[in-house]
């Protein structure tokens, strides 16, 4: 008799592969935003009177917070699917 655990089965369950791919798509796009963010700020230091990086910088930190807001989770010590489809510790 052999014992299943969720681990094994998780891969195989379309509910936890579409959220997988969506937190993943989520984190790629946060990723690229803070990138993009850090790159557009220190651009600004070497030119502070340039009205269009400092745009690009507003724009940058709100779409970062816009995420951030839809997935609070990106700062959670545990992944949204692991507290979601596993069983507690215990």
């Amino acid at each position: 008799m052999s014992i299943m655990w969720f681990y094994d089965e998780a891969r195989e369950m379309q509910e936890y592969q579409h959220l997988s791919d969506a937190v993943r798509r989520l984190e790629g796009e946060y990723l690229e935003l803070r990138i993009l963010l850090r790159d557009a700020e220190e651009a600004l230091r070497g030119e502070p009177d340039s009205a269009f990086l400092q745009t690009k910088v507003n724009y940058l930190k709100k779409r970062v917070r816009d995420i951030e807001q839809l997935g609070p989770r990106l700062a959670a010590d545990t992944p949204l699917e692991i507290a979601l489809f596993t069983p507690p510790h215990g």
